[in-house]
């Protein structure tokens, strides 16, 4: 007896290594056409519900932080790879994203909650500075990482 193994329509295997990349430009439109776009890839890989929910709230987050530091366009990828998904949000602004001192932020406020939920949704997460490259601009990019089901 054969073992099938899960596919896509097109017959490549669901746990196949994959690289989306989607460039937002600076837009109040921004943070839900991320949020469609991570939802539509990660429902065409059968990513569970928990890390699909996560990974969108995650990528919805980091670019409203993106946005919110800078005039110019964003850049999301998603990778798989090694067993790992990494969700990316890049942006021109070269300081590091900065976590609010003390237990985070108060019920009521509008701001301050993007990295705390970062750190409570992904396994992993941190930051780099871009110098050159892809994107010779510099800037930094902020990930978030789980295990690829």
């Amino acid at each position: 007896m054969t073992e099938l193994a899960l596919t896509n329509s097109d017959g490549s295997p669901l746990d196949a290594d994959w690289e989306y990349a989607l460039r937002i430009p600076h837009s109040p439109l921004g943070p839900g056409i991320v949020r469609a776009h991570v939802r539509a890839v990660l429902t065409r890989y059968q990513v569970t519900p928990a890390v699909l929910d996560n990974a969108q709230l995650v990528a919805s987050e980091l670019v409203t932080n993106s946005l919110a530091c800078t005039w110019d366009p964003v850049a999301v990828r998603l990778v798989r790879a090694d067993g790992r998904l990494r969700l990316s949000v890049w942006d021109s602004c070269p300081f590091p994203p900065t976590v609010s001192p003390g237990a985070g932020p108060s019920l009521d406020s509008e701001s301050g909650r993007g990295l705390w939920l970062l750190r409570a949704c992904a396994e992993d997460w941190g930051h780099y500075r871009v110098v050159n490259g892809r994107r010779s601009g510099g800037g930094k990019e902020v990930w978030a990482e789980w295990r690829a089901p």
